[in-house]
């Protein structure tokens, strides 16, 4: 899979640019001066990807200032194919977005999968040691990316997360209130069942790429430091035991444990008029030699846990899809030693990488073939 052209109008700080890139070299390198836009191209393919930006969750922020609406389009190679897909947002005269695939609309949920890519930042070493929802996000992205079945269990499992939880509002405002909630009750077995149904699919496939990486982090973290560290993975939830299913690999035990837990759960839930257990409280805990990376892992493990983590995320993605990923590495050698910049480049040499950094003379002398895409006094 490849990216072979890129048009932007109204994004970020241009307001029409085009580049096509150069099929026969995988690495694009691109160079320029802070405040010039590196950034915002990695973010622009990102956006053409996903829909979405890593940088923000608000469309308006993507738009050009002074104007009211944004287009991101790109031609794509995939499977000896050529795919055209355009992201469209206007917030005059009022918020839309559109997807199109080869000039057909979609829904985002639909568009996702046509553009697979991985993206390495520094920010995301935050996914190893800050809040547990960005390691739920990263799940998320890439197993939406990988599995249509997932995202739509993801999308519905949210819907019914939302009703249910307005529920046991009213619920706990028509118990405080000694008012009959017998029919809300039978409202909420409805969204048990729908929670539950959704959510042990959803847990049922993180266990799986859990997995995936269990396997596979020991041994690229080894082959990156040279050292003989133990890494681990373990998925953290309330509902089931992850040694538990494993074996069993039973979407079945995994429902009967959500049933279960929720049926537990319901008081409390009620009381706090919140759902309490499920995927959108879960959580993806590393450690190393047996301890906890958040108390146990200097910096340099972090970093070089952060790209063993991003290059079995290749390997998730080639493996669900067959197709290599383009990666989008954002200034991430200045946070990489030599070392980790020579292992990095010689593991991704078969994907399409689009670079942005400051440090442009080491970075084409270990990329081989590399492309130099400029943009110093772009006007």
């Amino acid at each position: 899979m490849k990216l072979l052209k890129l048009q932007l109008e109204n994004f970020r700080n241009y307001q029409s640019y085009s580049y096509e890139f150069d099929h026969k070299n995988n690495f694009t390198i691109i160079k320029g001066p802070n405040g010039q836009g590196k950034t915002n191209l990695l973010e622009a393919i990102y956006v053409l990807s996903l829909g979405k930006s890593f940088r923000t969750v608000l469309h308006e922020d993507l738009l050009l200032w002074g104007m009211d609406y944004l287009r991101v389009t790109g031609v794509v190679e995939s499977d000896e194919e050529s795919l055209e897909l355009e992201v469209f947002y206007t917030n005059h005269p009022f918020k839309k977005k559109n997807f199109k695939k080869n000039g057909v609309s979609m829904k985002n949920s639909e568009y996702i999968g046509n553009l697979l890519t991985v993206l390495f930042q520094p920010e995301d070493l935050n996914i190893l040691y800050l809040s547990p929802s960005l390691r739920r996000r990263y799940m998320d992205i890439l197993l939406s990316q990988t599995d249509k079945t997932y995202l739509q269990a993801l999308i519905k499992y949210n819907k019914a997360l939302k009703q249910r939880n307005t529920l046991l509002n009213e619920i706990r405002k028509a118990k405080f209130a000694k008012r009959d909630d017998e029919n809300l009750l039978k409202d909420l077995d409805a969204w048990d069942e729908e929670i539950t149904q959704f959510g042990s699919l959803i847990t049922e496939k993180r266990l799986a790429l859990v997995r995936f990486l269990g396997e596979k982090l020991k041994d690229l973290y080894q082959s990156i430091s040279g050292e003989k560290e133990n890494i681990q993975v373990e998925y953290k939830s309330k509902v089931v035991n992850e040694k538990e299913a494993f074996p069993l690999n039973k979407i079945s035990f995994i429902e009967q444990a959500y049933t279960d837990a929720v049926a537990q759960a319901r008081d409390k839930d009620i009381l706090q008029a919140k759902t309490t257990i499920g995927p959108h409280r879960d959580d993806l805990v590393f450690f190393i030699n047996g301890k906890d990376i958040v108390t146990a892992a200097s910096r340099g493990e972090f970093r070089t846990l952060l790209l063993a983590i991003k290059l079995a995320e290749i390997d998730f993605i080639k493996q669900k899809t067959g197709h290599h990923p383009l990666l989008l590495l954002d200034d991430v050698f200045s946070e990489l030693d030599k070392t980790r910049q020579e292992k990095l480049l010689k593991a991704i040499k078969n994907c399409q990488t689009i670079i942005a950094t400051t440090d442009t003379d080491n970075i084409e002398k270990l990329a081989e073939n590399s492309i130099l895409l400029s943009l110093e006094n772009r006007a």
